[in-house]
Order: structure tokens, then sequence, then C-alpha cells
């Protein structure tokens, strides 16, 4: 696959890439250098798959014996006439260096059980500068953005007078369906962008004179068939002459393309919209972009262009962890978007716990102030079920196993309990939530939520307060949830119930003191989160998720966390 053109002030290079299903075996050289470039690739490259909300890529020793191997291979074989466009992929047996035919059989030689692999390579670019140019493409960018593919193994070194790369990618397993189901590159408030495509093998876009603009992607994994009917892009509100299309290739035939007949301008900003259908239901994806203004500029979002510009917390959590926090909170954090938290702004710890099914017998966990994510020996990314331990009074320690703790005495939203000592607590909740069976209530839809809660579990009634209705009923713990959170749940990005959990308590109201003033908050117990309402609030923060995090770190360790 290679790529046409010279960029100003850059090197005229070669880049492939080849996707196929597993085959047969072989035998790597050392690596040719020190980890170093790499390490830092695959740093980079996870913290833009965090923008998307896709899993990190894990290092795997046989993709990258697999890489360097090949890599020997067009070493030992240079000027060979097949080693051009696809052919720099493939191998012949016989000649030296050979591992396997192609990028899965070499995969599997070196031990890689996984049932997909893919390949780009480059020649003319060291690692760093291959991650950028592969980014800049259609066929190979995909396979880096992919949150099928969770593995990634690295070969650099001479090939003759060029340098050359090679990333071999895996995926464990393979699935037509994959979360996120959108994947849209660049993503919406990227900064940094190349202007220009200078195309690859096979060519997206054929016929075209190159160069272009820089390409956008619109891949759809989820369930359903999906089209893509047309796409536009706008500089300065004017309409940029463009190509669209579906894609055709392995990969981007899931993708609609969008790319503009000309390189754009440096520094310009750009949006792109694109429409389809999938099962015949409409849908719109539209972002917004800067281009870069120089070559030394990087790809950034919201103002960063490197994961150490993280909160410090964040930086340091696991990949997964961080990844979970970009998608669902960086918005908040960049200035990005409007809203409450859905983590909080860092990491309050970092512990192992004892878990009775986890390796060891103990499980990573990771608090934030409002709730906790935990790091499974499957690989999965839990959210706890915070709320429901401090109301039960029992600290889960294995799938059915539970330590007997009292429930627990902090206020269910507002100041802390030091300064609130009247308000209603996770405990005034112990005998009317859900949380043991025979507690379901009657289905109260369109019923005004008037419902009282005072801080010693008694229940009044208030017709004043009835600002807002029942909206849902949920057969599952029998519990009415209020039209007012209802509503706002239907507007998240996430998936609502792996966040909040099933609901535990009617909604209530209570009598809270926040900023030192006593006032109205409507509440619901969900099994992850309690839900708040304030409506003294300022728009986009009426509606929150209360401190279920570091509410329970501090009842599970029995003292309080530092801010509290």
């Amino acid at each position: 696959m290679g790529m046409r053109g010279d960029r100003p002030g850059q090197f005229r290079w070669i880049v492939v890439m080849l996707m196929v299903l597993m085959s047969t075996l072989a035998q790597a050289p050392p690596p040719t250098r020190a980890d170093d470039a790499a390490t830092a690739v695959l740093q980079r490259l996870n913290w833009y798959r965090a923008w998307l909300g896709a899993p990190p890529l894990q290092r795997d020793p046989a993709l990258d014996a697999a890489a360097r191997a090949h890599l020997a291979y067009l070493q030992q074989n240079q000027g060979d006439p097949s080693l051009t466009g696809l052919g720099l992929h493939r191998e012949q047996p016989g000649k030296p260096g050979y591992t396997g035919d192609t990028s899965a059989d070499r995969a599997k030689a070196q031990g890689y059980g996984g049932d997909v692999v893919t390949e780009d390579l480059a020649l003319g670019a060291d690692v760093a500068d291959a991650l950028d140019w592969f980014l800049a493409t259609v066929e190979h960018r995909l396979p880096l953005l992919d949150p099928r593919i969770r593995d990634i193994g690295f070969g650099w070194g001479q090939v003759g007078t060029n340098s050359a790369v090679v990333f071999d990618m895996g995926a464990p397993s393979w699935s037509t369906t994959a979360t996120p189901a959108w994947v849209v590159w660049p993503v919406d408030g990227a900064t940094g962008v190349a202007p220009a495509f200078d195309g690859e093998v096979p060519d997206p876009f054929p016929g075209a004179s190159y160069p272009l603009g820089y390409p956008i992607t619109v891949s759809y994994l989820g369930p359903g068939q999906v089209t893509f009917t047309d796409g536009a892009l706008f500089h300065d509100n004017q309409a940029v002459p463009t190509r669209f299309q579906p894609g055709t290739g392995w990969l981007s035939r899931q993708a609609g393309l969008l790319v503009a007949l000309a390189p754009l301008q440096p520094g310009g900003t750009y949006h792109y919209v694109v429409h389809g259908q999938v099962d015949g239901q409409p849908f719109t994806i539209s972002g917004t972009f800067r281009v870069a203004t120089n070559d030394g500029e990087s790809l950034g979002i919201g103002g960063l262009s490197r994961p150490d510009q993280l909160p410090g917390g964040v930086a340091r959590a696991p990949l997964a962890v961080q990844g979970r926090w970009w998608r669902d909170d960086a918005g908040v954090f960049t200035g990005m978007r409007q809203g409450g938290w859905l983590w909080g702004p860092d990491v309050l710890a970092v512990q192992e716990e004892p878990y009775r099914e986890a390796p060891g017998g103990k499980r990573t966990v990771v608090y934030f102030d409002k709730g906790r994510l935990e790091l499974n020996g499957d690989g999965q990314v839990t959210a706890g079920l915070l709320v429901r331990d401090m109301i039960l009074g029992a600290v889960q320690t294995g799938d059915a196993t539970f330590t007997p703790q009292p429930p627990a005495t902090l206020p269910l939203a507002g100041d802390p309990a030091p300064v609130n000592p009247d308000a209603p607590t996770y405990a005034s909740l112990h005998q009317l939530a859900a949380v043991v069976p025979g507690r379901s209530q009657p289905s109260r839809v369109g019923q005004p939520v008037t419902a009282v809660l005072h801080r010693d579990g008694s229940v009044s009634d208030d017709p004043q307060l009835g600002s807002t209705t029942i909206a849902w009923y949920d057969p599952v713990t029998g519990v009415n949830v209020a039209a007012v959170f209802w509503d706002w749940l239907q507007q998240q990005p996430w998936d609502w119930l792996s966040v909040l959990g099933h609901p535990l308590s009617e909604p209530y109201w209570i009598r809270t003191r926040v900023g030192g003033r006593e006032q109205w908050v409507l509440v619901q117990a969900f099994e992850r989160r309690v839900l708040t309402e304030t409506p003294s609030n300022p728009p986009g923060w009426q509606i929150e998720c209360n401190n279920a995090g570091r509410d329970y770190l501090q009842w599970r360790a029995g003292q309080a966390v530092p801010g509290s």
C-alpha cells in the first residue's frame, strides 16, 4: 500500500497494510533497538483510542516477534521485485529470513492465538512518524482505532537506506459488533490535524487527484445494517468541495468516507456532517476539528496534546480506567461540555481489595468522587454497586459473599456530615430501598413526586413539591423513577444501566445543606449512584450524581477521605 506524493519538509515514503485471518510457523530475531520509542508510540495511540472510548492496546510478545521477523525478511531480501505494494506483506518460502507467507502466518508461528491479525508497514519513517502517517490514511487508520483490536507488536530498523516500521495488530476474538458502536475520526474537538492525505494502497478514492484533504472516517460497529447516504465539510461556514462514499475495504466497508478534494488550510477550523440510516432509522454524525498550524503541532483535543496533561491521578491510573474517564468526563475537564462529572475531576485512591473470585483473591479498584471502577481478572472494567452496599450495610467481597457493616450515616446529598447533621443518609433508606426481597412498590407512572424522606427513615408527603412526576417503572426492582431523572438519562451517551444500575429507592425530596444553606433536593438511589436534582443550581448542573465513591471509601475505611 503506497502513499503518493511528497510532503514539504518531510520524506517520501511507502505505507502498506493487509488484513488476513490466522494460519502457520516461525522464529524471530532479537529487537533491533531499545523499545523506548515503541512504548511512547503505544502510549500515544492509546491516548487517541481513549478519545473514542476504545479499550487500550496491549503490547504482545508474539506480535512483537512476528513484526521483527518480517522486518528481518525485508532486510535480507532488499531489492526483491516481489516486495512492492501489498507484496511487502508477503514472504516467499526458501528466501532468506522466511517465517510465514502472511502476517497471520508469522503471528501464529510466534505463538499468537488470536482470531485476526492486521499489519501496517511503512518505509521511510521512524516509529513515531509512522503512527501519524497511518492515522492520516483510511485503511491503515481503521485497525489502529478499532475497539476489537486489542494487541499490538512493533518492529523497526533500516532496510537499505530507508528506515522501516512494522505494526502487527491482533484481535483475541472477533465479532461483527463492538463497543463503542461509532468510531469517528478525527474526533469532535480535535486539534493539530494534518492538512493533507497523499494516498495509500489499496486506494480508497480511485481516480482522485492527490493530495486530498485529511480524510474523515465514520465507522459503525453496532448491530443492524448501516447505510451511509451523504456527507459535507464546511470551513468558515462555506461548503468545501468534497468526495463522499461508503468504503469498500475489509474494515472500511462499515464506514462512510469524506474527504476534501484539496489539502485543508493550516490553522483552519472545519465542521463535518455525515448522514445515513441504521435499519432504516436516520442518524447524523457531526464534529469540528482544527488543522495544525505547522508540521510540529501534535494531535490534541480540548487543548491537550499529551497524556501527562491529564489530572495526575488519572494519568497514573491503569489504561482501561484512564480511557473510561476520558470517554465520560474529559468534556467537563477540557471545558468542551457543560454539566456535572460522571466520575470526578481526578482519582481519589487506587487500591487492592479482597474479592474471592479475583486472581489471588484481590482486585484493583479505582475510586473517584462519584463512583468506583473495578479491574476484573477477565480484563473487564465494572462499576461498583456502592450505593446498594451502603444502604444494605454489607461490603461485597465476592460474587456472593459479604461482610456486614452498619449502613452508612453519610448525607445522600449536599454538604459533608459534620456541617450537615440533619440531612437524610444512606442509612435512612435501609428499611425502604429494594436491597432485599419484598420491597417492590406499585407502578405510579404519571403521578407527582411529593414524598419527603427524613433522617430517621420516616416518609411524609408535601403536595407543594410535585414539580415532577413518575415517568418509568422498573419491573426488576419494583421501583418508580422520577421524570426529571428518566428524561436526563435518555439524553446521556452512555449506557445508564451499567453506570447507575437498577433503581433501589423511590424518588424523595430531602432537606439538606448545600453550600451552607438548607434547601430542597430531589434524590433517588440506584445500585451504583444516587441521582440528585438541585433546582437552585445553574443550568447544566441541576442534575448530578452524588459523591458515592468518596462516601463509600470513607464508610469502608472508617475515616474521612481528604477533601471531604
